[in-house]
This record gives C-alpha cells, sequence and structure tokens, in this order.
C-alpha cells in the first residue's frame, strides 16, 4: 500500500461546476413556495417573505416595530404564552426587518413544524400591537441606540449612506429616538394591513408531497389581506437630528458611491472583480497596503452593497484618528493604481481562484443554497446567474478589470466619512 506524503499539497483543481440545487416550485394562488427537500436531517427553515422593509413604510421605524411586535402577543396569546409555545416544541423564530422585505424564519424539528406554523401563522393573522410591549420595545431600542451610537463604526455606516442616498431617502435615513417615540400601536396595525400579505416562501427540509400541501393550506390565507398596496419610495421628514457624533481615538472611515445593480451582465461581472481585486478577500490591494505595509489598519474592506431598487459601493476601516488622511490618500491611490496599471496574471489568478473557492465552499450546505436561490429570485436574476458570473470570472483579462475601474470606479466623486 502506497502512503500519503503528507508533506506534499495535493494538486490543485479548480472545479468548474457552478450548478446549484434547483428547487420544488409550487403554485398557490398568489404564493411562489421554493422547496429544498434533499435535506437528511429532520429539521425544517421555513422563511416567509414580505414586502414590507424600510422601502415601503410611510414613516421612520414603522416597519421594524411592526416586524419585531408580530411575536409580542396576539388576540389570544401573549408574548410569554408565545415564546412558551414555540420552545416547547423546540422551535425558533427569526424576524428580520431589512430594507426591502421582512423576513420570517422558523426553524422546527419536522414532527413539530405543523403546530409550531399554527403558532406563526396566528401571530400573521391577529397581530395585538400591545401597547404595554411596544412602550418595553421602544424602551430596549433606546437602550441599544444609545449604546451603538458610541460606536464609531456604526455611526460612520450610518453616515456613509446618508451621504450616498441623502437622509430622506429609505436607503439614506437612519431611524433615532425621536422618529421612535412617536410610533404608536395604530401605526403598525396600518402598516400591517397594508404590507404585510404573503407572496414568497422558502422551504428547506424533507417533507413528503402530503406535508408540503399541509404546508401550503396553512399557509394559503396569509396571502388574503385585501388592504395590501405598496408605496413607491416614500421621502421622509426628519422629527429628529442624528446625535452627534462620538469622540474616539479610532476613527472609522468610509468612502462610497452609487454602483451598478446588481444584474446578469459582463459589465457587472467585471465590476465584481474588480472590487475583489481592490478590497474584496484578504490578500486584496488595501490589505496589502494599508495593513501590511502601512500598518494603518487591522482590517479594510470594500464592497457591491445591493438593495432591490439601488445599490453602492463601500470602502472601509477603523484607523487611528491622525493616520485617518493617509489611509484615505492610499485607499484613493490604489483606485488610481487599478485605473492605470494592468494587474499581474498572477494576481488575478489568485484573486479569481480565491473568490470562485470561497463562493463554492459557501454552497456545501443546503441551507446555504437556499440563500443564494432566494437571492436570485429577489433579485429577478436568471436561473443561470453564477453560471455566468464564474465562467465570465474564470476568462476575464486584466483589460476588463482595468475598463471597469475606468467606467464605473472613478474616486474623484466617491463620498467621504470620518467619524472619531
Amino acid at each position: 500500500m502506497t502512503l500519503l506524503n503528507r508533506a506534499q499539497a495535493p494538486p490543485f483543481r479548480l472545479s468548474s461546476d457552478y450548478s446549484l440545487v434547483p428547487p420544488e416550485l409550487f403554485l398557490t394562488g398568489d404564493i411562489k413556495v421554493f422547496a429544498f427537500r434533499g435535506l437528511l436531517q429532520d429539521v425544517v427553515r421555513l422563511e416567509l417573505i414580505f414586502d414590507a422593509g424600510k422601502w415601503y413604510e410611510p414613516s421612520l421605524g414603522v416597519s421594524q416595530f411592526t416586524s419585531q411586535m408580530l411575536s409580542k402577543g396576539t388576540r389570544t396569546k401573549n408574548s410569554f404564552q408565545i415564546a412558551d409555545g414555540l420552545d416547547s416544541l423546540g422551535a425558533h423564530l427569526e424576524i428580520s426587518p431589512g430594507f426591502d422585505v421582512v423576513t420570517l424564519s422558523l426553524f422546527a424539528l419536522r414532527k413539530n413544524l405543523m403546530s409550531a406554523v399554527n403558532i406563526l401563522v396566528e401571530l400573521l393573522q391577529s397581530p395585538s400591537f400591545d401597547r404595554d410591549e411596544l412602550r418595553i420595545m421602544k424602551e430596549i431600542f433606546f437602550q441599544n441606540l444609545r449604546v451603538n451610537n458610541e460606536k464609531t463604526s456604526v455611526v460612520a455606516s450610518k453616515e456613509i449612506r446618508k451621504a450616498i442616498f441623502g437622509e430622506a431617502h429609505p436607503y439614506g435615513s437612519s431611524v433615532e429616538e425621536a422618529d421612535v417615540k412617536q410610533i404608536q400601536p395604530e401605526d403598525l396595525q396600518k402598516f400591517f394591513q397594508t404590507q404585510f400579505s404573503l407572496q414568497t416562501v422558502f422551504l428547506v427540509g424533507r417533507l413528503s408531497d402530503q406535508e408540503v400541501q399541509s404546508l401550503i393550506g396553512l399557509l394559503s390565507p396569509l396571502a388574503l389581506t385585501p388592504d395590501n398596496h405598496k408605496t413607491d419610495n416614500p421621502a421622509f421628514l426628519r422629527t429628529s437630528q442624528a446625535p452627534p457624533r462620538p469622540k474616539s481615538v479610532q476613527a472609522s472611515i468610509r468612502l462610497g458611491k452609487k454602483c451598478l445593480p446588481k444584474n446578469d451582465g459582463p459589465e457587472y461581472f467585471d465590476a465584481v472583480m474588480f472590487n475583489h481585486v481592490l478590497g474584496g478577500f484578504f490578500g486584496s490591494r488595501l490589505m496589502k497596503n494599508i495593513r501590511e505595509e502601512k500598518g494603518l489598519t487591522y482590517g479594510i474592506y470594500s464592497s457591491l452593497n445591493h438593495f432591490l431598487h439601488d445599490s453602492f459601493w463601500v470602502i472601509g476601516a477603523e484607523v487611528n484618528q491622525q493616520n485617518a488622511g493617509m489611509a484615505i490618500e492610499e485607499i484613493r491611490n490604489e483606485i488610481r493604481k487599478l485605473k492605470q496599471e494592468l494587474i499581474s496574471g498572477a494576481e488575478l489568478e489568485i484573486a479569481r481562484n480565491y473568490f470562485i473557492g470561497s463562493w463554492q465552499s459557501e454552497n456545501s450546505t443546503l441551507f446555504s443554497v437556499a440563500e443564494k436561490v432566494k437571492g436570485r429570485h429577489l433579485w429577478a436574476l436568471s436561473e443561470n446567474y453564477y453560471t455566468h458570473l464564474l465562467t465570465h470570472l474564470q476568462e476575464i483579462t486584466p483589460l476588463q478589470i482595468q475598463a471597469a475601474a475606468n467606467t464605473y470606479f472613478d474616486d474623484a466623486d466617491l463620498q467621504e466619512v470620518q467619524v472619531g
């Protein structure tokens, strides 16, 4: 028998299979159910997605508080009874209000799924929006907000969105104390009635056909909200000013601007690789220069951030205050270099292999695959989006990256924020 030589690494082999496990699609009325039933374990994740995010709220904080209050009481159960009911089933509910959508994620054992879903359906059919529960939730929010507003990184992230989109825009505004103080239970009830109509479900779990149909039967009434309508990009009138910026020996710096929307086009794929080379992984240009060579920060990143109605590009780092100016200038220098000079084939190969390898490792579980498919659905991308992206990156040239840098990433109009 030949023994392995463990002192020698195995040959590198980059897989060219970029396909994702396709979900089964069940349609019932206005609801689409995407089901991944290849899971071996007897655990189920059920995600309900509503077009009820920050984009749709009539005033600041309404989407967040409407969402979080769903688990705080119904007409027949108080918050303790709801929590106790889920705990007794070994189930867990996560409510995630976002900029565009609100997601309710229920985790349960297969044998207890229908019982847990019955509780979830009750939350979405008869929420009470209890005044005392709202008062407690506001107090918790105020405490967390005061702590977060002392963190330079949190404030800088708020400020760069405000600089890019404007404080009256859903993507640029941030909820402050005075906004929350004005929220009343009636505001939450009205928003719930107009926005919480179920349209999309993602299911991961080893369910039979009969179980899937039973589940769909339980969820179907959630799509029958009669008053549902969509508000188109409201502009907020602020009720409060942002808090003073925290003082710290550390400065949080952010540079950003609007960028290409997420799409299936080759120009977008070129932009993805430009961002990756600049600051998208540990071996990026920004990490090598500003962390390893200059020692100005522990970490620095650049990222393309996509909402459903707009997108922005941001670069961020935490540095000592006296080094903030130098770090910002070095960031701009690295952008200019990518505009003026072609990267080497060796550097491109490392960046490309890291990107593709990371993507493949992210899809090691069915839950991860479902997340990718969910994103593809929300952004209305083609079924072959990831195959097109990764195949394009396999063949991308330094010239294409340079062209993306010059076309979409000019640093002259970068918004700049420094907090601390």
